[in-house]
């Protein structure tokens, strides 16, 4: 072992049930740089880090922290030897304040022993502020947003003053200024010879942030390179094995009728006078910054939550949709951004959440057949590709790309003819990315209407035949037709940011 690096990591296997997790893989980190963790969903990067930081403690291999071979039994004894980990699963107690969350268990006293609130609160406010968050130091975490949130747990990292500190899908929910803030921060923790993990599907984030990169693949350790002149193109090479060229692959496919409209939907503050349409054989995106409105716009759509005012038309019928299961009868299915919380039951298996929102193909004469539930199951799960040991598999226990792609297989059940796909490739490899735009093209070619909620811009505009754009409440732009080619990232963001308007509030946004 080298006296170079600040934590060596060799042979590490990890085996769960039915899964051979890590196969002997390595790991290396100095102080002082920006260690990238590159590879498929699937592909091990978390799992390693998760052993790093002490919460999978069932490992063989051999770990050298600080130059000491160390055993990790523990997350809290890692944290006291100088690891920390932010988890892509934000790991916060919603009743409490942020303060609280950030101090949980590590409170400061006072002289009597009781906890001293004002030195809490005013801690808490000192982190907040190093990374220009605007969050209140006294606000319950259940007010917030996930962006929000993310940024509570970072500045919870921060308040350990640790060696390493890994960062697991930092940015998956952060406005572009948070971003930037949390980028500011990592640059000064570099400076103080911190080293920094950080595990991103964000390519272009990579290039930007990171000083070398690990692959690995399919749990395996492939290779470590600078990321000096390393390109996308290389990046996904080494991910999957293969050069891919066509990263939003496209089928031309002449629009059909409407399938579903809204009409000057108005939520509150929130949704001041939407309208929008999405027609057969189409992709519409909507594209906006955080708070823009779009998520809520879909749950209106979908019943989930109540609007004041406007009218919703399915296939031209005017509709008053009051519930989930109404807007499913109609024919429209809702892939939520969330897809742990309110797209899957984590503790049941890949067969049943495929089940769940249609038990019609499955049901024989006397209940669920479970010879058809596996037969339908089965082909759904070949068609989407999902990668797991089984049908009896839990999805808890599955990637973040395969449960996206369980979702899917659930909606793809339902036989809906409008598809929202809210957030759909949210801490999703690039691999599996494409796989989920197939899908969506063959959807298309179906005579389906997609609509895709995304705060990618570069895949918003890539994957839509037409964009809305949105912006406090409102839809600020409409990109269609001719002016899709040659359209600029400048422009959408013109639109996202209320600098530019071509919609006016209550006129007709087909």
């Amino acid at each position: 072992m080298s006296e170079q690096y600040l934590v060596e990591m060799e042979d590490i296997t990890v085996r769960f049930p039915g899964v051979l997790a890590l196969d002997r893989v390595r790991f290396r980190a100095e102080r002082g740089k920006v260690h990238v963790l590159l590879g498929e969903n699937g592909a091990g990067k978390s799992t390693i880090m998760k052993v790093l930081a002490g919460v999978y403690t069932d490992y063989e291999g051999r770990i050298v922290f600080k130059g000491e071979e160390i055993v990790s039994r523990s997350i809290d004894e890692q944290r006291q030897r100088g690891v920390s980990i932010i988890f892509q699963e934000m790991n916060l107690l919603k009743n409490l304040s942020v303060a609280e969350n950030i101090f949980l268990g590590r409170q400061p006293t006072t002289a009597i022993g009781g906890i001293d609130w004002n030195a809490m609160y005013a801690a808490a406010r000192d982190l907040l502020d190093s990374i220009h968050s605007d969050i209140s130091e006294h606000a319950l975490v259940s007010a917030l947003s996930v962006g929000q949130m993310q940024m509570v747990e970072i500045a919870k990292a921060l308040s350990f003053h640790s060696d390493i500190i890994i960062m697991d899908e930092p940015t998956s929910a952060l406005t572009e200024k948070e971003v930037d803030a949390l980028f500011a921060i990592v640059a000064k923790l570099k400076s103080q010879g911190v080293a920094i993990v950080y595990i991103s599907h964000r390519l272009e984030e990579i290039l930007r942030i990171g000083d070398e990169v690990t692959v690995f693949r399919d749990g395996r350790y492939i290779d470590t390179v600078s990321t000096a002149g390393l390109t996308t193109d290389r990046m996904v090479a080494m991910m999957v094995g293969r050069e891919m060229t066509e990263y939003y692959p496209k089928v031309d496919v002449e629009p059909g009728a409407v399938l579903l409209e809204a009409r000057d939907i108005v939520q509150g503050q929130r949704l001041k006078g939407v309208s929008f349409s999405a027609r057969a054989g189409e992709i519409t995106g909507f594209y906006g910054l955080m708070g823009a409105g779009r998520t809520e716009l879909m749950r209106c759509v979908f019943g989930a939550d109540t609007f004041t005012s406007g009218q919703i038309l399915v296939k031209g019928t005017k509709q008053r949709i009051a519930s989930c299961e109404q807007a499913k009868r109609l024919g429209i299915a809702l892939l939520t951004e969330d897809r742990k919380n309110q797209g899957l039951i984590l503790n049941f298996d890949v067969n049943t959440n495929i089940s769940l929102a249609n038990l019609d193909p499955v049901m024989g004469r006397t209940g669920i057949s479970h010879t058809r539930e596996d037969r339908n199951s089965q082909a759904l799960v070949e068609a989407v590709r999902v990668k797991t040991p089984s049908l009896r598999q839990l999805v808890r226990n599955l990637s973040g790309g395969n449960q996206q792609k369980v979702v899917i297989c659930k909606w793809l059940n339902t036989n809906s003819d409008v598809v929202i796909f809210d957030e759909p490739t949210r801490g999703i490899d690039v691999g599996a990315k494409v796989e989920i735009y197939r899908i969506m093209n063959s959807l298309k070619e179906a005579g389906k209407a997609i609509v895709v909620v995304s705060s990618e811009l570069t895949e918003c505009m890539g994957i839509s035949d037409r964009i809305y754009v949105m912006h406090e409440g409102e839809v600020t732009g409409l990109i269609e037709g001719p002016d899709m080619a040659g359209l600029t990232e400048e422009t959408v963001v013109s639109y996202a940011t209320g600098a530019l308007r071509n919609v006016t509030k209550g006129n007709d946004q087909k």
